[in-house]
């Protein structure tokens, strides 16, 4: 049996590893990802807990059911979004329930509600925090007609997903 010192140590250990695979993970992600951007649509609210936020909203969130074979996605499934460059940006080519084999990139996404004709997925991505009292400046920015939002993010080869940087560019035809 273990003494209550190295009991201790023991569980304290467990913690710190758990704490630290967790943010590994994604820095993983962030240092060997593939860096896609995707065009974004802000939304300003605060979390009293963590601060001021934006809200994301991607293209590729919104899936209509008929993107995929068989029958609709349901609320908690896992979605595999297929993704091909368009331009500098990168757009939903294909929906699908098992990861894809030969995808230029795929984000792997939890269907968080869903219908007979669309369904909405998120991939972790959907927050963006930003120091107290930008966030209605980024969102003011971002809905301007010469103005867009986009976010760079690092996608792995699982398709996990990690923000890694949101900007404000003009918008290019």
């Amino acid at each position: 049996m273990l003494s209550f010192p190295r009991g201790f140590a023991l569980i304290v250990a467990l913690q710190a590893a758990v704490v630290l695979g967790l943010l590994g993970v994604r820095q993983l992600t962030l240092r060997t990802g593939q860096s896609v951007l995707l065009r974004v649509e802000p939304i300003d609210p605060v979390d009293f807990f963590r601060g001021e936020y934006v809200v994301l909203s991607y293209s590729v969130s919104e899936l209509q059911s008929g993107w995929l074979e068989g029958p609709a996605l349901g609320k908690g499934e896992t979605a595999y979004v297929s993704l091909g460059r368009s331009g500098r940006f990168v757009e939903r080519t294909e929906v699908s329930r098992t990861p894809p084999k030969d995808a230029f990139a795929f984000l792997k996404g939890t269907v968080t509600s869903a219908d007979k004709t669309h369904c909405r997925v998120e991939y972790g991505i959907e927050s963006w925090f930003v120091p107290r009292g930008k966030g209605p400046a980024l969102e003011r920015e971002g809905r301007r007609k010469d103005r867009q939002l986009v976010a760079e993010v690092m996608v792995d080869t699982q398709g996990h997903a990690v923000l890694k940087a949101v900007t404000i560019e003009p918008k290019r035809p």
